[in-house]
């Protein structure tokens, strides 16, 4: 008995925490509505304070769902008041905050004009009003009485009052006046948070001055559209102009590029450092006599170290080579594992990128800035994007959304100039925007339905989302491409294209002759066309000719220049499964005619005290 007891006072406490500060005794609301579907709008209040307080809020709300806004104006109040205005509510507050007052009764009285403006309907007119909002008022009404006066007669039958929590299609009676312009209604012993709305429908002209309102809604929504598509739009076009390379004009070559190793033409050439670079110049070292290789089968190779490598190396290539051979002179797969030579390829890339910076920089200084101005600039169409989108609540709707569109924004941002690179080198896969996309479709969804939320139609809430962030990612993708390559890349690529062609489409009778000229000839190559990604054309090309086995390539079939050109496919999958198996990343680069209910109509606000 003493539990129950116990937690009946819990209970009682906690209802006393949540209900109001005061009683609402009395509550008259007078409303003259012209022609206009204006409304001018008197209330009468009694409250009885039942804690100590400074006085109450009256809570009228003027913004809506769907994007309605109707004209608030304070015509008069009981005694002196203050007005704050937080972009949905104006809310009128009554008392001194320097006094506190408890008991009462205490009366108070305002007048304000409340103006809808034309309703949406094109074969009716309608006045739909909550005379007391649903949820609004966190105490009961001890009697109620209002009275609603139109320009001209209505007919009863079209006349609808409900009661109940919102939603309810309850009908309680009403009064409608001789001449059929006042509805009015008095009733008691309202419950907290019980509502009562008014319908009334006319026939189509009835408000025949009323000015269409501006649906607010609808106005953001095209806006924000507007902001998407010419948000996409000028990262295009700035694209198209200034972020294109001219077409190469190059010739074919039979010599490598000038001053670049087979890792450097890699790098050139798809704008990554990856493993390909890495088992070309293993062929590149063991054909210049530095190392050895041993073939055991089943991608397991033993690296041998014959000399040092040559002094005037490049730093990339001194720290590739110094990775590799950490441990000793003799490493094979499992011991590049042990001594972290994955992690190691991290200090090759930042020295391959020191490398083609300055005068070898791969892209024009004025284009780097460009692209790097664009993509700041973006932030531009983010904002007002938000702004747009959340038109009809402006204010904390608009910081709400502008939150999730700049976490896009910014992860766009850091991970499209890789994306960018990665589909100009044509080694583009889904699996590289993955991750972005499953992010901006949780930003995506998130968005709209917070939009929704604050009362933006659902399905245009939804496309506008939508419409953004695919605007979005292809605007940052573009303006992470605004990236003209250099003069020195220029001469690079067109040395290495030119190079390539060769390898690609040799004739038979110069491989010959080359070949007699260079018995060794076949190797010296094949490290560069593992680096372009074209060794199995190079193969292909010696078909029917003799070539003298490598010097330094040991190990079954190793005679079998089919077998030595798979070394870099077999590499790349010894150094994913055996070497780094948890792969760091091979390449890094930069209803008319119904009731009504309860809450369904213009809010009539509600009060709470302070």
């Amino acid at each position: 008995m003493k539990k129950l007891a116990f937690i009946a006072l819990i209970l009682l406490l906690s209802f006393q925490a949540y209900a109001e500060n005061f009683v609402l005794d009395y509550y008259a609301v007078r409303i003259n509505v012209d022609e206009s579907r204006s409304m001018d709008i008197r209330e009468n209040l009694t409250l009885e304070y039942t804690v100590p307080s400074h006085g109450f809020y009256r809570d009228i709300q003027y913004r809506f769902p769907g994007g309605a806004k109707a004209d608030f104006n304070l015509l008069w109040t009981s005694s002196d008041t203050a007005v704050e205005d937080n972009g949905e509510f104006m809310s009128v507050r009554f008392g001194d905050p320097d006094k506190l007052i408890a008991g009462g009764p205490y009366d108070y009285g305002l007048q304000y004009e409340f103006s809808l403006g034309a309703d949406p309907y094109k074969d009716y007119d309608e006045i739909y009003y909550n005379i007391v909002s649903p949820g609004a008022w966190d105490t009961d009404i001890g009697r109620l009485f209002f009275s609603v006066t139109l320009p001209y007669p209505a007919e009863r039958d079209r006349i609808w009052v409900t009661s109940g929590p919102y939603g309810s299609e309850t009908e309680i009676p009403f009064s409608l006046s001789d001449d059929g312009c006042t509805i009015s209604g008095r009733y008691s012993s309202l419950p907290a948070g019980y509502g009562v709305t008014l319908r009334v429908e006319m026939d189509e002209g009835f408000f025949n001055e009323a000015v269409p309102n501006i649906n607010l809604n609808v106005i953001g929504f095209w806006a924000a559209i507007a902001v998407s598509l010419l948000m996409i739009a000028a990262a295009f076009v700035l694209w198209w102009l200034y972020g294109r390379d001219e077409k190469l004009i190059y010739s074919v070559r039979f010599t490598p590029p000038e001053g670049l190793t087979p890792m450097d033409s890699g790098y050139v050439y798809s704008g990554s450092l990856n493993n390909n670079a890495v088992s070309a110049m293993l062929i590149y070292w063991a054909d210049k006599g530095i190392i050895t290789i041993e073939d055991k089968g089943d991608d397991d190779f033993i690296f041998t170290k014959l000399r040092e490598i040559d002094e005037n190396a490049t730093e990339a290539e001194i720290r590739l080579f110094y990775a590799f051979f950490a441990s000793g002179s003799t490493v094979d797969t499992k011991t590049l594992r042990m001594t972290g030579f994955a992690a190691k390829l991290g200090e090759v890339r930042k020295a391959m990128s020191g490398r083609f910076s300055g005068e070898r920089a791969l892209s024009s200084d004025s284009s780097e800035k460009l692209r790097k101005l664009v993509m700041s600039l973006m932030i531009i169409p983010v904002v007002l994007h938000a702004a747009a989108s959340t038109l009809f609540c402006l204010g904390f709707g608009t910081v709400f959304i502008l939150i999730p569109s700049m976490m896009a924004y910014l992860m766009l941002r850091s991970v499209s100039v890789q994306i960018g690179k990665r589909m100009q080198s044509g080694g583009f896969r889904f699996s590289y925007i993955a991750g972005p996309v499953i992010f901006l479709i949780f930003i995506w969804y998130f968005m709209a339905t917070a939009l929704s939320s604050f009362g933006a139609d659902y399905h245009l809430g939804f496309v506008d989302s939508a419409v953004f962030m695919i605007s979005l990612f292809f605007s940052m993708l573009l303006s992470a491409s605004i990236e003209r390559r250099s003069e020195y890349a220029d001469k690079a690529l067109s040395e290495i294209l030119g190079y390539r062609e060769f390898m690609e489409k040799v004739e038979k009778d110069r491989i010959e002759k080359l070949s007699e000229e260079d018995p060794q000839f076949f190797y010296h190559v094949l490290s560069y066309a593992m680096a372009l990604g074209v060794e199995d054309k190079w193969v292909r090309a010696f078909s029917g000719i003799y070539v003298e086995p490598a010097r330094w390539y040991y190990g079954r079939d190793a005679a079998d220049i089919y077998v030595l050109s798979s070394f870099a496919r077999r590499w790349n999958h010894a150094y994913s499964t055996s070497i780094a198996p948890r792969n760091s990343g091979g390449g890094a680069r930069t209803t008319r005619g119904s009731s009504g209910f309860s809450g369904g109509g213009f809010s009539g606000g509600g009060g709470r005290s302070w």
